[in-house]
């Protein structure tokens, strides 16, 4: 093969891998975003406002209420490298839609208000250091959090290590691994390891999440997910597995949502008996950097026209 074909054979096989690359990052910040995963509310500087109430109904127990309330600020001149936040029962950094039986779940902290300053926010990498106060505890916290994602061929893989250090509890840590990949022009894979130490705990904990996120027509989503709960202490064993469908709508308005999550569940200290439940849930997010129509504008046109994943044209 002559050189020059040679050379516009790798030129071209190049293009196609970054293109590829590309499609797959914005088909995965689309879907965290409208999911308000904690994955992108942690990186996500501006202002936004975030009300939700989710009840959990599960066989044979009482219905389970849950209020949240999460604001945060934007500090005007600092280039989007500053924010203040207020958060509800859950973390500041953590999903709204955080479903039962998970790493996250089980980290409900109380309320919690402070600053987070953004060191360092690219495509690839992400670093913030966070301080403030569990309200409820008046206890004060201070730790930073890292991303830093990884791309190989149509794989991408995002690594996540987060700590913390509390005047009361001591050490924290959390660290996860995000596999990803499109599977078609609506379908989305992601396989997640989530693990989390604490100084005051005995053991780790950790997580293993298997999903496949499809992308339906008229601002409507779906995920598929396989969940599998682990710890190592006493020993090393499965705490519980759930299979869920978490189905979330925008309707009405562009910052209204609701949510049906039907679910499985199967646990240790129930004899992995079937216990069927669901999570209902109704939010309102006000602002955010992922609702702006100059960032999704195409993400946006893709999902309510076609039904796909936003890719490059």
């Amino acid at each position: 093969m002559p050189a020059a074909a040679a050379d516009a054979q790798a030129l071209t096989a190049d293009r196609v891998q970054r293109r590829l690359s590309v499609n797959l990052n914005n088909a995965a910040q689309w879907i965290d975003s409208f999911f308000d995963d904690e994955r992108f509310t942690a990186e996500d500087a501006s202002s936004k406002l975030r009300l939700g109430q989710a009840v959990f109904l599960e066989a044979g127990d009482n219905p389970q209420l849950k209020t949240n309330a999460n604001l945060s600020l934007n500090v005007p001149r600092t280039e989007k490298k500053l924010r203040v936040f207020i958060g509800g029962e859950d973390d500041t950094n953590k999903a709204s839609g955080v479903l039962p039986d998970s790493v996250i779940e089980t980290d409900n902290g109380g309320s919690a208000a402070g600053i987070q300053f953004f060191a360092k926010a690219t495509e690839h990498q992400n670093l913030s250091f966070s301080t403030g106060v569990k309200v409820s505890s008046a206890e004060l916290f201070a730790g930073p959090r890292y991303r830093h994602t990884f791309r190989y061929q149509n794989w991408q893989t995002r690594f996540t290590q987060e700590v913390r250090w509390f005047t009361r509890r001591g050490w924290e840590s959390r660290t996860r691994l995000d596999y990803e990949r499109l599977a078609g022009d609506d379908l989305f894979f992601r396989q997640a390891l989530d693990g989390r130490w604490r100084e005051e705990d005995p053991g780790y904990q950790y997580e293993f999440r298997t999903s496949l996120i499809q992308a339906l027509r008229r601002r409507k989503a779906i995920e598929y997910q396989w969940a599998n709960l682990f710890r190592t202490h006493p020993h090393n064993r499965l705490e519980s597995t759930v299979v869920r469908v978490r189905y979330r709508q925008n309707f009405w308005r562009k910052w209204l949502f609701y949510e049906m999550n039907p679910q499985i569940a199967m646990r240790n200290d129930q004899d992995f008996k079937p216990k069927p439940g669901i999570v209902l849930r109704i939010e309102v997010v006000l602002g955010g950097r992922q609702y702006l129509a100059s960032h999704h504008s195409r993400a946006e046109s893709a999902l309510a026209d076609t039904g796909t994943l936003p890719v490059l044209p």
